[in-house]
């Protein structure tokens, strides 16, 4: 039998689907696992701090690092002659 890339395209979206449709069999929530289906409470400190704070500084921190460490290629390059 000779496999075509009609057959090896065909074959990898089945098993995408089966993949993304069974998702929700493995992602319940454990038993004994405490749970609330209330929205954040932004009235508490601490709840402002994880939930709106602390992501944005990663952010910040990942824009910050992007344009000052991780310079492209042709700027390191350019920067490396006149050290």
């Amino acid at each position: 039998m000779k496999y075509t890339d009609k057959t090896a395209i065909t074959f990898s979206t089945l098993i995408g689907l089966i993949l993304i449709l069974s998702q929700p069999l493995f992602a319940q929530i454990p038993t004994g696992t405490p749970r609330s289906d209330e929205p954040i409470n932004l009235n508490s400190t601490a709840d402002i701090i994880i939930y709106v704070v602390l992501p944005l500084v990663i952010i910040v921190l990942g824009i910050f690092w992007w344009f000052f460490y991780k310079k492209p290629k042709n700027q390191k390059d350019k920067n490396k002659g006149m050290d």
